[in-house]
């Protein structure tokens, strides 16, 4: 690329920079006036709105009611300035990093586009830089030069592309730009993925590839699946997914308020909070499955957290086998038809009605009440319909109640006892008369969703009416001992879904209309029952699942099948995008890890070369922790400085961490934790999920721990957190997993 091109190039981002400088001091004085106002309005509002109070003055409070929607309007004026001030700081730093110039089909005049992680327009209104969710910004991921179209609200415009160029800046600093084809050029994205892991997830705006592109930009599938190895990026994808729908739909009044992610715990929550802020957009609303359980089983029940379910199945002897066992089946299909059955048979089995009768009267006949129940009101849960058929049933006995009521203060009416006190008396006597009425309508009506769900266990008459796939027959002969439930003092977690689940089907859920769109992040691990809850707490919202079937990290879960979920969510359209290549990752530790799978799987790795991996073996924990201590002094002064030390269970870390303390400050990541900091880092498998170190040392890779077939997965999880440098270590013998790994796939070391 010549002088002048480059020239020419720092000549127009000098004059962008200083547009930009100018419009940033310019937002910044209105939003220094909005601030005045916004406390201007907050002072008048505190100052009259005593008054008002004091003297009771209902005129002066509608001038409140007045001054509280001003109040409002300038919040929201002061809100939106701010935003605009966060956008121009972001473009301040790296004012575009790309540009397609691109000729349409009819026209002969070129239209320059620079993109940027939002637009920004000059004085005329001219767009300097178009943001990279619009429309046309779509061909700088999606073609090379040539022919290349996109889609706008005004149909297909086509044309070609007669130069894609992209762009290293900082601040009006152009360090580099170079002329690049149809992918994100490798000089870029080498330099990006060579970087080492920062404390929060960081966008990918820059070097967002086709496939990659396709799936932010899809618009047309309610319910969008994405199977991605291990760091093919499926979370920032997702991340940038929404950024997209918001930009897409804000006219529409679409916002972070309106999409839910639910994310596999609470320090991944922190871990990614700054990907939205990034691109010019507030955070979504963020949860966990916990919190969501928590809030649909209240105060009454203690349940098993998730993570120290995770423990007990990774911890669990051979005593643990018929709860293993059954925790495998509540994790199943069968078991999700299993408890849509029994929502059924409850419907048409649990309740005996029959008719309401007052001194040998019919008030209300049971053929009425089953209308009702099974017309009328069918249309409500279970539970709604006898709460309000409850209601009617009062309503319909009143008659009856009124007649006795005259009666008795007809025959009181001659007794002199009850002078004056007549009409008292007989409301008392006549409550009295029905009291056995009301309580035979309580009682007829009355139902405990918790005590049926138990009660499900040892239903001989249900269970006898179930086929083998729902329940089979070595299932069948343990599950009656769950009907010991309720007595336990903390409720199983497996039973805590299954539970949420029933509650919703016979009881109803929370509205959550609001929610628009909904992400699921590592969706391999929810369980069918779980999916359930999903579809009745969004049943109209738009779905990004995030998955890898080979990330597992339940060992007691069968297959993950994404056939399963259309059967489940039954979605009005859908959609499986695969990913195949994985960015994380050196090419050597992809190399390394792909056959701890057993083979079979499509894993690619980006072309970016490193130190093989090093399986270590030592004599025993104490050196293991000298060995530790070396290895990680050692990582640090080459510069790295995100290590994350993965152990299989909690316990492991804990104890790991005690011993490893006592050599260098390190940080113990537990199941509560809020917050994720860089740094060395001591951390189960299963809270490691998503996460990326700049070094992975895998501890405990021996045939003791991981030698099931079941912990396969879960050792795969725990090597891919890698980016840079993996190292193995292991006390006794080997893995099996590693050892069918080629032996030119890694170092071999004794310590």
């Amino acid at each position: 690329m010549d002088d002048a091109q480059y020239r020419a190039e720092s000549k127009r981002l000098d004059q962008v920079y200083t547009k930009l400088l100018d419009e940033y001091e310019r937002r910044r004085g209105i939003l220094a006036t909005y601030k005045k106002s916004l406390v201007t309005a907050g002072r008048y509002l505190w100052e009259e709105g005593a008054h008002v109070w004091q003297r009771g003055d209902l005129d002066a409070a509608a001038e409140v009611k007045q001054s509280i929607d001003a109040l409002k309007v300038e919040t929201e004026k002061y809100r939106q300035a701010v935003r605009l001030l966060s956008k121009l700081e972001r473009l301040k730093e790296t004012p575009y990093f790309g540009r397609i110039d691109f000729v349409e089909r009819g026209y002969e005049d070129k239209e320059e586009v620079y993109i940027g992680t939002s637009s920004f327009f000059d004085e005329n209104g001219d767009i300097l830089i178009y943001d990279w969710r619009a429309p046309i910004s779509s061909m700088f991921y999606d073609y090379g030069l040539g022919k290349a179209s996109y889609m706008c609200p005004e149909g297909l415009i086509e044309g070609d592309i007669t130069l894609k160029r992209q762009y290293k800046i900082s601040g009006n600093k152009l360090h580099y730009m170079f002329d690049t084809g149809i992918k994100i050029d490798d000089e870029l994205l080498q330099e990006i993925l060579s970087k080492n892991a920062d404390e929060k997830m960081r966008s990918i705006v820059t070097t967002i590839q086709r496939e990659q592109n396709r799936i932010i930009r899809d618009e047309g599938n309610q319910l969008l699946m994405l199977q991605g190895v291990a760091g093919s990026g499926k979370t920032s994808i997702a991340l940038h997914r929404i950024a997209y729908l918001l930009y897409r739909y804000r006219d529409i009044n679409i916002t972070s308020k309106d999409i839910l992610i639910f994310s596999p715990n609470t320090v991944f929550n922190d871990y990614i909070s700054h990907v939205l802020p990034e691109l010019g957009e507030e955070n979504m609303q963020q949860t966990t499955f916990d919190d969501y359980i928590r809030t649909m089983i209240g105060p009454e029940y203690r349940f098993e957290e998730g993570s120290a379910h995770m423990e007990y199945i990774l911890t669990a002897g051979e005593k643990d086998g018929p709860r293993l066992k059954l925790i495998a089946y509540k994790s199943s299909m069968g078991f999700y038809r299993l408890l849509n059955s029994y929502a059924h048979y409850l419907e048409h089995n649990a309740f005996k009605f029959h008719d309401v009768v007052f001194r040998g009267k019919v008030l209300v006949r049971k053929e009425d009440i089953e209308k009702l129940f099974f017309e009328d009101y069918a249309a409500m849960p279970i539970v709604k319909r006898l709460k309000r058929i409850s209601l009617r049933l009062h309503y319909l006995i009143r008659p009856a109640w009124k007649q006795r009521l005259s009666e008795l203060e007809q025959e009181l009416a001659g007794h002199p006892e009850y002078k004056d006190k007549v009409r008292a008396y007989s409301r008392l006597f006549v409550y009295r008369e029905f009291k056995a009425v009301r309580q035979d309508i309580e009682s007829m009506l009355a139902f405990d969703t918790f005590r049926a769900y138990w009660h499900m266990f040892v239903n001989e008459e249900f269970l006898d009416s179930l086929d083998h796939d729902t329940l089979p027959a070595d299932v069948r002969a343990i599950i009656g001992d769950e009907s010991s439930g309720p007595a336990q003092d903390l409720l199983g977690y497996e039973n805590a879904a299954a539970y949420v689940y029933l509650k919703g089907m016979l009881e109803g859920v929370p509205s959550m209309g609001h929610i628009k769109h909904v992400v699921v992040d590592e969706a391999q691990d929810y369980t069918p029952v779980q999916y359930g809850i999903l579809k009745q707490v969004f049943p109209t919202a738009g779905m990004t699942l995030l998955g890898d079937i080979n990330q597992t990290i339940n060992p007691l879960k069968g297959d993950f099948d994404y056939g399963m979920l259309l059967d489940i969510l039954k979605p009005r359209t859908h959609v499986l995008h695969t990913l195949s290549t994985g960015y994380r990752s050196t090419s050597e530790i992809v190399d390394f890890t792909r056959p701890i799978l057993g083979g079979g799987q499509e894993i690619r790795s980006i072309r970016r070369s490193g130190e093989k991996p090093r399986v270590i073996k030592v004599e025993d924990k104490f050196r293991l922790i000298d060995r530790l201590a070396d290895d990680i002094q050692k990582l640090r002064a080459e510069g790295y400085g995100s290590i994350g030390i993965i152990t299989k269970t909690a316990v492991a870390a804990q104890a790991l961490h005690h011993r490893l303390s006592q050599h260098m400050k390190c940080i113990l990541v537990k199941r509560d934790d809020k917050h994720f900091t860089k740094g060395i880092v001591v951390i189960p498998v299963y809270l490691a999920k998503g996460l990326e170190f700049d070094a992975a040392l895998v501890v405990g890779a021996d045939a003791q721990t991981y030698g099931l077939d079941r912990d396969r997965k879960l050792l795969y999880t725990a090597c891919t957190r890698a980016m840079h440098r993996l190292n193995v270590y292991h006390t006794g013998d080997i893995s099996p997993f590693v050892a069918a790994i080629p032996e030119d796939c890694y170092i071999q070391e004794q310590a």
